[in-house]
């Protein structure tokens, strides 16, 4: 049963205090994503725990799992006519350009929205206090963990990538508390990638994901998860939506990082650009 179909389940028995949390959203569905719990308990005059008792009454673990699912529901809805269209092998290449702009947008509007920022916030601080920061990812998913592994190596943050699955694994075996393992991956059922994360658990290191399915194992072995919206459809299977939002999630952290280390970030960037300058002429 989808969320909107349980918000009117009248075999759910809901509290006055429930019943106000549900017209609340009906309200303003497209926009509920956006608010922190603490600002729904103060438009409403409840209590924070109220909501979480009304999102787990309705079967998710607590109010992000809820928020991040109904973010979804809403969004599906409201692009059905283009996520679900598969792109015409006659169609003009104008057509599907507009086709692909609008679900890039999709993409990364929609993942922004379901973010949860207090997250961004923790994982800089990780980031910025580890032994050491491994970056994590196979196929598709390797590529962005190397993009992300260069730019973090660059402002001064002591890290590395693997993309190469026995790699993973023997790294994952050597972690140890105080390190970070970011794992990226679209399914977070990749079979080597759930392996890594319950050794460096086992090993007492800490674990952050980016994974678009909310149900998936490395999400429950996560210490944080992030998440993304990403849909595609049989001609986008494997195409820029998934690797859209990984980026830009990723990107959110790097960039509060950034700030969060201020001049070092600054000065640690000139001093790579300058290691390097010259090195690549381009002879005339």
């Amino acid at each position: 049963m989808s969320i909107i179909n349980k918000l009117d389940d009248k075999n759910l028995k809901f509290t006055k205090s429930e019943r106000q949390i549900i017209d609340y959203i009906k309200n303003d569905m497209e926009n509920f994503s956006y608010k922190s719990i603490s600002e729904i308990a103060k438009d409403n005059n409840i209590g924070e725990a109220t909501i979480t008792r009304f999102a787990k009454k309705i079967g998710f673990s607590g109010f992000q799992d809820f928020k991040v699912t109904l973010a979804q529901e809403v969004t599906n809805i409201q692009n059905k006519h283009i996520i679900d269209s598969s792109i015409d092998n006659k169609e003009h290449a104008r057509e599907t350009a507009k086709k692909l702009l609008h679900n890039n947008i999709y993409v990364l509007e929609n993942t922004a929205q379901i973010i949860n920022y207090e997250d961004i916030h923790k994982c800089s601080k990780l980031i910025r206090e580890a032994n050491k920061v491994y970056f994590v990812g196979v196929g598709y998913s390797g590529i962005i963990a190397q993009d992300i592994n260069y730019k973090f190596m660059r402002i001064g943050i002591n890290c590395n990538y693997f993309s190469d699955s026995h790699t993973i694994l023997m790294m994952s075996s050597l972690m140890k508390k105080g390190d970070i393992i970011v794992c990226v991956s679209h399914t977070g059922e990749t079979e080597d990638i759930v392996s890594s994360v319950e050794m460096a658990k086992k090993n007492e290191a800490t674990v952050i994901s980016v994974t678009n399915d909310k149900d998936s194992k490395v999400r429950s072995l996560s210490d944080i998860c992030l998440s993304y919206i990403s849909n595609e459809g049989v001609f986008e299977s494997g195409s820029m939506y998934s690797k859209l939002a990984q980026m830009f999630v990723l990107d959110i952290i790097y960039t509060q990082v950034v700030k969060d280390m201020g001049g070092i970030a600054h000065d640690n960037k000139l001093k790579t650009t300058e290691a390097i300058k010259g090195k690549y002429t381009i002879y005339r």
